[in-house]
């Protein structure tokens, strides 16, 4: 059977969903697809790397950041809110699966989404020249606050089991730090 890592993806998600990430072993997704575990590694690393190239597709597939909007801000703001409805749509036992999974091969968060960092460092550096960003930190400064930030919330959310609107409360960690 001739697999691709995106028809890996597909049934090793549904196994997640279905059965729960830390059930689901390689070996199960192997025996599902009719394929060698060798086959899996050939692919991925890992469960925890198939599951952030799974992510990284997701947010690949749904975010452009929309350099057309008037202003740095709202530039940020839209890639912010869109960013928020992914996380809402996969929902706070995956987005914390994928937080860990990023902390234990990379080392830091928002790996799989933040290729863009410097983008985004430069969009809030223009922000606060343009005095929509009142902050007399740093752009980096302010970037690595708002996404420790982000962490927490998704770590809350988990957490609290998904009781309250992840998008509203990414929403209000925008604003605060980005007055």
């Amino acid at each position: 059977m001739i697999t691709t890592k995106e028809n890996m993806c597909e049934l090793a998600i549904h196994m997640f969903k279905e059965i729960g990430f830390e059930q689901v072993s390689v070996n199960m997704i192997c025996n599902q697809l009719k394929v060698t575990r060798g086959s899996f590694y050939h692919h991925f690393s890992s469960k925890n790397d198939l599951l952030l190239f799974w992510f990284s597709s997701q947010v690949e597939k749904n975010i452009a950041v929309d350099m057309s909007l008037a202003s740095p801000k709202r530039i940020l703001k839209k890639h912010t809110m869109d960013y928020a409805a992914i996380i809402h749509q996969v929902g706070h036992d995956f987005m914390y699966h994928i937080l860990m999974a990023e902390f234990e091969l990379e080392g830091r968060h928002f790996y799989t989404y933040l290729h863009a960092e410097e983008q985004s460092v430069s969009l809030i550096h223009k922000a606060i020249e343009l005095q929509e960003i009142h902050s007399a930190e740093s752009a980096k400064k302010l970037f690595d606050a708002y996404t420790a930030a982000m962490v927490g919330a998704i770590v809350m959310w988990k957490f609290d089991n998904g009781q309250f609107d992840i998008a509203d409360k990414i929403e209000s960690i925008f604003d605060t730090i980005f007055s």
